[in-house]
């Protein structure tokens, strides 16, 4: 009979590192999907405050949450878009996806 001692450990050090790298990986999917949230329910807001014409506020608000805005009119109303961006960790994910993934949402304003 063999000693079959440290075969666990072993078998744990050889496994411990692509364990590490899924939930790294299940991290970063979660943060997009948490902030595409986050910039949907942002967006509700910044309508609101773009249909009141508060500028000011506007402009503190895209800045505190550090968003960029786009709006573009064209004959049906006008569209604003909102962007953010996030970093990407995971490695071999950050190759696929890029070091800063961009999150964005769009919503129409019919006249």
């Amino acid at each position: 009979m063999r000693n079959h001692r440290g075969q666990a450990l072993i078998e744990f050090l050889l496994i411990m590192p692509i364990m590490f790298i899924i939930m790294m990986g299940m991290f970063d999917f979660g943060n997009i999907l948490y902030h595409r949230y986050k910039i949907e329910n942002e967006l509700d807001y910044v309508v609101s405050l773009v249909q009141e014409e508060k500028e000011a506020d506007l402009d503190a608000y895209l800045e505190e949450n550090d968003l960029v805005m786009d709006i573009s009119s064209k004959e049906e109303g006008k569209t604003i878009h909102l962007k953010t961006s996030i970093s990407i960790y995971t490695p071999g994910l950050n190759k696929i996806l890029g070091k800063t993934y961009r999150i964005d949402a769009t919503k129409t304003l019919y006249e």
